[in-house]
């Protein structure tokens, strides 16, 4: 009978990641808001409330044609991935994350999951770059490629 060897003091646990990632996004978030001042957009339309500046928004690595021409920015294709334009942008992005990654962690595994999250980001980030999009933001690149992931697996799989 073979014993699975299970480390007990690692603090790399499936949650931890997970709400690491979640953190992250929302601490960029607030970042974004913080040095966005009197720039940002306050407004009870919840499409536009909590925008944080353009000008900001590229500083801290938005992605796109005018980045990446513009600055050479190639790194934007990385932390794009962790900014958001407004409160709605965010919280949906967010639970979608929520309910996404521990699904993709238990079937691929937590290194996997974070992996795609990120190559899938960077990937959608360079096509908006070859499709001339000017700046652009978000996790749903990232979290598409969690959905990819798991409508392969369960192709994959086979069954219903």
């Amino acid at each position: 009978m073979m014993t699975q060897y299970k480390n007990t003091h690692s603090f790399l646990t499936p949650s931890f990641v997970m709400n690491a990632m979640i953190y992250t996004n929302v601490i960029m978030f607030f970042i974004s808001l913080v040095y966005s001042g009197k720039n940002m957009i306050l407004s009870f339309n919840p499409f536009y409330a909590f925008t944080p500046s353009m000008d900001v928004l590229n500083f801290l690595g938005a992605s796109g044609r005018f980045p990446i021409v513009k600055f050479e920015a190639w790194w934007s294709l990385i932390t794009a991935n962790w900014l958001h334009g407004g409160l709605l942008h965010i919280l949906f992005n967010m639970m979608a994350l929520k309910t996404l990654a521990p699904l993709v962690m238990k079937e691929f595994g937590l290194y996997r999951m974070f992996s795609i999250y990120t190559l899938t980001g960077i990937a959608g980030f360079l096509l908006s770059y070859f499709g001339n999009v000017y700046l652009t933001i978000g996790a749903s690149s990232g979290l598409c490629g969690l959905i990819g992931a798991s409508l392969f697996f369960g192709k994959s799989r086979g069954g219903e």
